[in-house]
């Protein structure tokens, strides 16, 4: 009998990929969008507020797998308040259900360092948000010994078509399609590790149907990192001018910006090499991360695409 597949988060970039994965290879699949979100003409989307208990356990009767990719705003208080309600309710649901959960993470609770981020990784946030994230992988561990397949997927900054959270494509993909100056933060001559989004949800869809992900903390393919300027060149075609945003500049900002405010407690990510191995993964289930140049070429179509269609 086949597996259903439930994807809580369906609508932002990384639920749309998994989605997106888990159909070309057949399977069953539904994705959950926020109640507030219309429904998808084709009426595979639930609509589910999981941070009610109820709604979650709504989103996931029947689930054989489910995979945790939602999205919230990003703000530390928006964070402190409804992830720890969030990740509860999926917990007691997928306990409920038996249902083997696939969390998607990132690296903030591995804190500051210069050194290659692996699954082994200690956990030592250096941040109120990688504290926020620290302490959803000490609920999943609770949940792990009693019991539930917890596996948790880690990718670095991501980018990809339609990834429109991301810093890359919002300071630099969206600025060249729009014939503008790319940016960076803070250094650009400091090599920084980004995943494309398409390999975040076709390696979500291997994590959730191969056995020997089962369990287990993976880190999802990502090429070798290259320099903020190395970005950009392949971005614009050429050497081009770019803008630096600097620490002092991001101070600046966060006095009168909000998102600069969230944003700056984050800086020291661009200001030491950003390194983030995914060997693992890659050696385990004998696949490549998409080349640099291949993710930004599409990234940079879709992002025109967008602006065309807006334009008509």
């Amino acid at each position: 009998m086949p597996l259903r597949h439930v994807v809580l988060g369906g609508t932002g970039v990384v639920g749309r990929e998994t989605i997106a994965a888990l159909r070309s290879a057949n399977h069953d699949v539904t994705g959950v969008r926020r109640e507030s979100e219309h429904a998808s003409s084709d009426g595979a989307f639930l609509g589910a507020d999981l941070r009610d208990r109820k709604a979650a356990a709504r989103a996931l009767h029947g689930a054989d797998v489910a995979y945790l990719v939602l999205g919230l705003p990003y703000r530390l208080s928006v964070w402190r308040r409804d992830l720890p309600t969030i990740v509860d309710n999926v917990i007691a649901a997928a306990t409920a259900e038996g249902t083997h959960l696939v969390y998607f993470d990132n690296v903030y609770a591995y804190g500051m360092t210069d050194s290659p981020m692996t699954e082994d990784s200690p956990i030592r946030p250096s941040s109120r948000k990688g504290e926020v994230r620290a302490h959803m992988l000490d609920r999943l561990n609770s949940a792990r010994e009693s019991g539930l397949a917890v596996t948790v997927a880690r990718s670095a900054d991501f980018y990809g078509p339609g990834a429109s959270t991301g810093v890359f494509n919002s300071m630099c993909i969206d600025s060249v399609a729009k014939g503008k100056s790319p940016t960076w933060l803070i250094n650009s001559t400091l090599p920084h590790s980004m995943t494309y989004t398409p390999d975040i949800g076709a390696s979500l869809a291997v994590l959730g149907t191969d056995d020997r992900a089962r369990g287990k903390v993976w880190h999802l393919p990502t090429a070798p990192p290259l320099t903020g300027e190395e970005y950009m060149t392949i971005a614009t075609g050429k050497n081009v001018r770019h803008r630096t945003m600097t620490l002092n500049t991001m101070r600046l900002g966060a006095l009168f910006s909000p998102i600069a405010r969230e944003a700056l407690e984050m800086s020291y990510q661009n200001s030491l090499p950003y390194l983030f191995d995914s060997t693992r993964f890659e050696s385990t289930f004998l696949t490549a991360p998409t080349p640099y140049g291949t993710g930004i070429t599409r990234s940079l179509e879709a992002a025109r695409n967008a602006l065309s269609d807006n334009n008509r």
